[in-house]
């Protein structure tokens, strides 16, 4: 009677034990899913953008380098999980610092790419807004309105910082180039001669020519203090 009295201790200590090292476990592999998921989501992002950079055709970069490393490190991974599960919980098996670096880098050169290009692809599609011009245009007051308009929907391009993770993006800030585009090259007013809106579109972008300068292009600037504000070339 003792000694099955005695068995049976031993057998609910050796589950105790178990069972202890199970709950032991199961916090360990909630902890390193949790990283493994936070990082998974915070990359997704920037893949999401990437598929709709690349469907632009503006994704022009390459990091395959880095991109390769972090896989073959979760390949290794994923290897030694499938023979034991209990090896990704070990420290010393699953270096989580060096996994997090990893990720990091990887996040970090695909923030640092599509930002350049986002950038770039906003400066190739924007019309000429120079902030010097509008001001001088803002001294008229027939051009007043449209220069409000321009400097509004520049101003929404400008706060659009955050890089496009969906084609719906993309073309949400395309419209609003299209329309900052329309506006500029619908600048007009029955207050202006048509000769001088001329003068003052292409004095906007490149600079007017000197044989744009008509007698009554030069009479409606100085009378409106404008003459001194605009940029000439002589050819």
């Amino acid at each position: 009677m003792l000694l099955e009295k005695s068995y049976q201790l031993s057998e609910l200590s050796q589950k105790t034990i178990n069972l202890r090292k199970y709950a032991e476990n199961y916090q360990g592999f909630q902890s390193r899913q949790k990283q493994i998921e936070q990082a998974v989501t915070g990359t997704l992002l920037f893949v999401q953008s990437l598929r709709a950079f690349r469907e632009r055709g503006i994704a022009n970069f390459d990091l395959t380098q880095k991109a390769e490393i972090l896989l073959t490190f979760i390949a290794n991974v994923e290897a030694e999980f499938k023979k034991n599960p209990e090896w990704i919980i070990d420290n010393e098996n699953f270096n989580r610092n060096n996994f997090d670096s990893r990720v990091k880098d990887l996040q970090k050169a695909l923030r640092e790419q599509l930002s350049q290009a986002w950038g770039l692809y906003r400066t190739e599609n924007m019309p000429n807004t120079n902030k010097e011009f509008l001001n001088v245009l803002d001294k008229v007051s027939a051009f007043k309105p449209t220069v409000q308009r321009i400097r509004s929907l520049d101003s929404q391009i400008q706060d659009s910082n955050s890089i496009p993770q969906s084609s719906e993006d993309f073309d949400k800030v395309d419209r609003l180039i299209e329309q900052l585009k329309q506006c500029w090259e619908g600048l007009n007013s029955d207050e202006v001669p048509e000769a001088v809106l001329r003068f003052v579109k292409e004095a906007a972008n490149e600079g007017a020519t000197l044989g744009l300068l008509t007698p009554e292009v030069k009479d409606w600037l100085t009378k409106h203090g404008l003459i001194d504000s605009l940029r000439i070339r002589l050819t």
